[in-house]
């Protein structure tokens, strides 16, 4: 039986491959070529690494880095940002220190064209803090933003009014140097209303 299926395999192969002019399987062979080709090769993307700071490790806990990390990386998806992802072990993130020539190294593993490095981090006066810095492959920094508080009465509450503070300076740079986003599909011809 499996015999019958291995001929049968073979025949259709045969049957295909006949069946089809040789330029339409050169054609088709580089077609699938450039389809796994990186298609993005020219396009930029930003590496995001997001670390966890000595004081954070100390006087808060790993549920709300995990918390920040998921933060940063939804808001970023849910804008469009194009992420370079480190595809040999999703290395994005760190509880303790790494050098920042590690995490260029990584994003250039990942073809990145710049690193957004975001450290969170927990001052003793509040609740959290979060720092992002942009920098392009040479390690030139392109730009800086800051978020924390300290303010309410729990770290929820300083959280919540952190990460919020953090998207709003973080919105007007999507799409400028250093936070690119997706290419952008043609959109539709519009059709005529009748």
């Amino acid at each position: 039986m499996r015999l019958a299926s291995i001929k049968m395999a073979v025949w259709c192969a045969v049957v295909v491959s006949i069946g089809l002019p040789a330029s339409a399987q050169e054609q088709g062979s580089s077609t699938i070529a450039a389809n796994t080709s990186p298609a993005s090769a020219n396009q930029s993307k930003v590496f995001v690494f997001v670390q966890r700071t000595d004081q954070h490790v100390k006087h808060s806990s790993h549920e709300v880095f995990a918390n920040a990390l998921n933060d940063i990386l939804g808001y970023l998806k849910g804008k469009n940002v194009d992420i370079a992802v480190d595809e040999f072990g999703g290395r994005n993130q760190a509880e303790s220190a790494t050098p920042m020539e590690t995490v260029f190294n990584i994003a250039r593993e990942a073809q990145a064209t710049s690193v957004l490095y975001v450290a969170v981090d927990r001052p003793l006066s509040k609740w959290i803090k979060m720092t992002a810095q942009c920098f392009d492959m040479n390690g030139k920094q392109l730009w800086q933003e800051e978020a924390s508080s300290g303010g309410g009465m729990s770290g929820g509450h300083g959280f919540d009014v952190t990460t919020k503070k953090f998207h709003a300076q973080l919105d007007p740079r999507i799409g400028q140097e250093g936070l690119p986003v997706l290419a952008a599909a043609t959109p539709p011809a519009p059709t005529k209303q009748q």
